[in-house]
């Protein structure tokens, strides 16, 4: 009876903890919105799907698109061997040859965004959502160490 009574109580102590256990997943906090923890390192992570395959990205304002590692563009179903590579972008460790992709679906929690443009990077060590994820938001910001993305 006692937990029943405190429900909606343990329900907000249960999902911050789960936040602080696992800071990419996103937590709903309505409908409309998902925030995400900082993790340690400062950055935001977040556990997405990308055309069905579950994944995880940095979440990085720099990056005007999303840019998928070629596993992760592969795991996506995306079939990398028919791509062409002959796009140059400029990344935080120098120049790296791209092809562009369009995703049919990009998911964050609730937050559902189809046939966004993405490129695969040779050479990344891991993916990035983009500016084109984000400036698809009503509102995006950060504030005590949490990112809220708003539909």
């Amino acid at each position: 009876i006692l937990a029943y009574s405190y429900r909606n109580d343990f329900s907000g102590i249960f999902q911050r903890v789960s936040g602080e256990l696992n800071p990419a997943k996103p937590m709903e906090r309505s409908a409309t919105e998902v925030s995400l923890r900082r993790a340690a390192d400062g950055h935001f992570y977040v556990d997405a799907s990308i055309n069905g395959t579950d994944m995880r990205l940095l979440a990085d304002t720099g990056a005007s698109v999303i840019a998928l590692s070629v596993e992760d563009a592969e795991s996506a179903g995306i079939d990398v061997d028919q791509l062409d590579f002959s796009m140059r972008v400029s990344t935080a460790n120098g120049t790296a040859a791209a092809a562009q992709v369009t995703l049919d679906e990009v998911r964050v929690g609730s937050i559902v965004r189809k046939d966004l443009t993405a490129i695969v990077g040779r050479g990344l060590s891991g993916s990035l959502l983009g500016m084109n994820f984000f400036n698809s938001l009503s509102k995006f910001q950060i504030e005590n160490d949490e990112l809220l993305l708003k539909d």
